[in-house]
């Protein structure tokens, strides 16, 4: 990606999530948008847009999305710059087996099948705060 490019990140909706479900999906987008490359992303301001499945640039639905309104949720934002990623990992501090069971556990809070990449975005972002609170 370049400056003045465009970062997009959907979710297919099925028209049964909470409105809780959908405001958190739009909180961690932006993280998930600028976390996703190396080196980091400086986003501008998220838009979000909602097209159906007929509707320009919209993929075929997945077989598994099914429900009473079938919809994409799109967020877009302008790459305004770049930062290097620290080095520093929470996640490079779990062993294998720990790493398993916290992508496990964050699947089943998150209400859905998340890919590895998505979970230890989570995991990351919240593992430190979580740590700190058991031990305290």
């Amino acid at each position: 990606m370049k400056i003045g490019d465009l970062a997009e990140c959907a979710i297919w909706i099925d028209g049964t999530e909470s409105e809780a479900m959908l405001r958190q999906w739009k909180t961690d987008c932006a993280f998930m948008m600028a976390n996703g490359h190396e080196p980091k992303l400086k986003l501008g301001p998220v838009s979000f847009e909602i097209k159906r499945p007929v509707e320009d640039r919209v993929p075929s639905v997945p077989d598994r999305i099914k429900g009473p309104d079938v919809r994409l949720l799109i967020a877009t934002a302008e790459v305004l710059g770049f930062e290097a990623i620290a080095q520093e990992s929470f996640l490079n501090e779990l062993s294998e087996a720990d790493l398993v069971k916290l992508r496990k556990a964050t699947r089943r809070v998150q209400g859905r099948n998340l890919p590895d990449a998505v979970c230890d975005q989570i995991i990351e972002r919240l593992g430190p705060v979580a740590a700190g609170v058991m031990v305290h």
